[in-house]
């Protein structure tokens, strides 16, 4: 498992990084009303709400009606509730005169009692003058359908801070896709050209207080593709063949960093080693694309980097980066040079549907078989 060296320094530097990282609660805001509903729809809404008069609206009780009121309510007639309509149906029969011995025909009323629907009563229109409000008379309605808004007693001016649920055991920035190392030349010798490794951050990941064990056995996964670009600068177009760029072996050498301190932590990189994926590609530029400008990338597998043993106490973060090296081997590559400013490198969680591309130049080499996934982080408890 990798040691951690913690001084005052570092202490400080992990406290910046962990700025970089913040994790804020949920905030609920309100929801406007506008421009689904008019100034006027709201202010009649809340208008009709304060008139009523509630006690839950209210500081005192003066404003609810007194014991004897509502007695008064109840034996006196004009403000007993009307309980049934009253219809009437006509209902015909005959009935026999002795008088002229004959069926005389004869119209009963009957009345039909049905209960009476009070349900609607707020919504008919009520004029201003009836609830003593000052001022012209203008109706007042009551629309349910309209929200009660910017209401002293209403939910929307609730702005409280809720803590939202998180099981996260770390938080990870990964590496933008299609994030391009490239390289520069180291030296040439015998067609082979050299060059210095560019170091690239592949993710950062803080430990949160979620986390169940004192230390984690990582494994991470990315995507990468190899590219090129050539910008033509000759005078006298030239056909190239067989132009080989490869990752050697040793060629991936991933590091993982603690705040400042690079950490030994015995992790495996199998990239050259699993055959499903390519380490060396070989294009040409002949034909119609000599003395044009030339680009292509080709997928090249999943950079798989294992054992990665590393303590999880809440608050550490942790970048992975990585340095590559790669080789271009041509037979005349002094002529190539001078034909062509020449860049190429690694595409790193690289995401193309189009897993070989061409522009004006031929790629031989046939793209990895293994499926195209996202760049992930996994890890298991240590123990």
């Amino acid at each position: 498992m990798a040691n951690i060296n913690m001084n005052l320094t570092t202490l400080c530097n992990l406290r910046k990084r962990q700025q970089l990282f913040p994790m804020p609660s949920f905030r609920a805001n309100p929801i406007s009303p506008y421009p689904q509903y008019t100034q006027e729809q709201l202010d009649m809404r809340r208008k009709v709400e304060i008139l009523k008069y509630s006690n839950n609206a209210s500081s005192t009780k003066t404003n609810n009606i007194t014991k004897k009121g509502r007695f008064a309510q109840v034996i006196t007639g004009k403000y007993q509730s009307k309980s049934y309509t009253t219809t009437y149906t006509d209902v015909v029969s005959t009935v026999f005169d002795p008088v002229t011995n004959t069926d005389r025909v004869v119209i009963t009323r009957v009345p039909v009692l049905a209960p009476y629907d009070c349900s609607l009563d707020n919504l008919i229109p009520t004029p201003t003058s009836g609830s003593g409000v000052p001022g012209p008379i203008t109706n007042l309605y009551y629309d349910p359908s309209v929200p009660l808004y910017n209401y002293s007693n209403s939910a929307d001016r609730i702005y409280a801070i809720t803590d939202a649920p998180d099981t996260d055991l770390w938080k990870v920035n990964y590496v933008s896709e299609n994030t391009a190392a490239f390289y520069t030349i180291k030296s040439v010798n015998a067609g082979t050209l050299q060059t210095n490794p560019t170091d690239t951050t592949l993710l950062s990941f803080y430990i949160t207080q979620n986390i169940s064990s004192r230390n984690y056995i990582y494994e991470l996964n990315v995507p990468i593709a190899i590219y090129f670009s050539g910008k033509y600068k000759g005078t006298s177009p030239t056909s190239f063949a067989n132009i080989t760029l490869s990752i050697p072996s040793s060629g991936i050498n991933p590091q993982v960093v603690f705040v400042d301190n690079t950490l030994n932590t015995n992790r495996i990189v199998s990239f050259t080693a699993d055959t499903q994926n390519v380490s060396s590609i070989t294009f040409d530029i002949s034909g119609n694309n000599t003395g044009k400008d030339f680009s292509g990338s080709l997928y090249a597998g999943i950079l798989k980097i294992t054992n990665m043993d590393l303590y999880t106490e809440p608050g550490y973060i942790y970048d992975i980066n990585i340095i590559t090296a790669m080789l271009f081997t041509y037979t005349n590559i002094d002529n190539f040079i001078t034909n062509y400013d020449f860049t190429y490198g690694i595409y790193y969680n690289y995401n193309n549907s189009n897993k070989k591309v061409q522009n004006n130049c031929t790629i031989i080499t046939t793209e990895s078989v293994k499926p195209l996934t996202s760049i992930q982080l996994t890890g298991v408890s240590g123990g």
